[in-house]
């Protein structure tokens, strides 16, 4: 398979390294010069971990047109703050049969990504698609090197619409037998687990963040991470972000029964099964509060699009609200406007029974 992978951070390293080493042919992307030089001049990728091995690609490139030429799968590593400018960009150069996967999507990365090939009159047929999760546990270990803690167990994800799954999941399969399929892309998004373990613990801890700053060796997991904040704020969210798939009608995976599928690790609550999860012991503490887009990116693109469907359809996100404020007040910045909005996903005017329709059987690029 040709495979190219949008963005060179320690996710899109990660995988297009695995790639490779699978046997495919990989072309790396970056908006960003200083992020492929490293592995050019390296000759390649290292990786350690659950992954072993020094990975040659195909192509480095900073042009997207390059990048994509003759693909199969296009797979968009990047934070989500960026999936609506590389959508733009990529209506200019899409080809037909070729698969566009988020990963992940974090809340409306497909229907946002939608939106936009419609306003391009994107006229490619190509097949839509985007993960619950990202398939790596991973981190940066120096300059084009990583270490994958782990390959997650199981990968949900769907294509917009759902009538393209099956063949977004036969694709995937070829690269990772550990891809399976979700009912659709409000499955996806709504069991977004980033929403839960990043933004409030960066927040709440900020005091934490300084300290490892001025180095002090500290783990997100295991130090930024509290008993109070679980129990008292990441419980509260996590109820919250169920009770809106409840809502949906679409598969409920909170944050227990995702580490039980994604790492096979349990405990009695959502603090004992983090602090079980031997997975994590590697990750670094950020040592600001816009580091590792927990903030940044999952405030205004896995929070706010939860608590937009949660007023469309009743059901309360008081303590989601609560770190969108707190995240607005620190920050000085209007998330709520900049937000993933039901507007900006196109469903604003949709009932309960319109959006699932849409995401089942609506409209798609993929067959016209």
């Amino acid at each position: 398979m040709k495979v190219a992978v949008l963005g060179a951070g320690h996710g899109g390293l990660a995988t297009a390294g695995h790639i490779s080493l699978k046997g495919h042919s990989v072309n790396l992307f970056s908006f960003y010069k200083k992020e492929i030089d490293p592995v050019a001049e390296r000759g390649g990728i290292k990786l350690e971990g659950d992954v072993e091995g020094f990975a040659e690609l195909n192509l480095l490139t900073t042009s997207m047109d390059e990048a994509i030429s003759g693909v199969d799968l296009i797979m968009a590593i990047l934070p989500a703050l960026a999936h609506r400018n590389t959508a733009s960009l990529l209506c200019g150069c899409l080809e037909d049969g070729q698969m566009l996967l988020l990963s992940p999507g974090r809340t409306g990365g497909a229907l946002e990504v939608y939106q936009v090939f419609r306003r391009y009159c994107l006229e490619k047929k190509v097949l839509l698609g985007e993960c619950q999760t990202f398939i790596y546990a991973t981190e940066s270990r120096g300059p084009a090197h990583v270490e994958i803690m782990k390959v997650k167990n199981r990968v949900r994800a769907a294509a917009l619409p759902a009538s393209g799954t099956d063949k977004l999941i036969q694709v995937m399969k070829e690269l990772y037998p550990e891809y399976a399929a979700a009912t659709n892309v409000l499955e996806t998004s709504i069991n977004n687990t980033g929403a839960v373990v990043h933004p409030a613990p960066m927040l709440l801890n900020s005091g934490l963040l300084e300290r490892a700053a001025k180095g002090e060796d500290l783990r997100y997991y295991r130090d930024i991470i509290t008993r109070y904040i679980c129990d008292n704020v990441m419980e509260k969210i996590d109820r919250e972000k169920s009770d809106i798939a409840r809502a949906l009608d679409v598969p409920v995976l909170d944050i227990r029964g995702w580490y039980k599928e994604c790492y096979d690790i349990e405990g009695e609550d959502m603090y004992s099964t983090l602090q079980n999860n031997h997975y994590y012991e590697g990750f670094s503490a950020p040592k600001h509060i816009l580091s590792y887009h927990h903030v940044l990116d999952e405030i205004p693109n896995s929070l706010v699009p939860l608590v937009c469907f949660g007023d469309a359809l009743g059901v309360d996100t008081v303590m989601t609200e609560a770190m969108i404020n707190l995240a607005g007040a620190m920050l000085d910045y209007d998330f709520w406007t900049e937000g993933r909005t039901l507007d900006k996903l196109g469903i604003e005017d949709m009932t309960r029974e319109e959006m699932l329709n849409f995401v089942n059987q609506g409209p798609c690029f993929w067959e016209r």
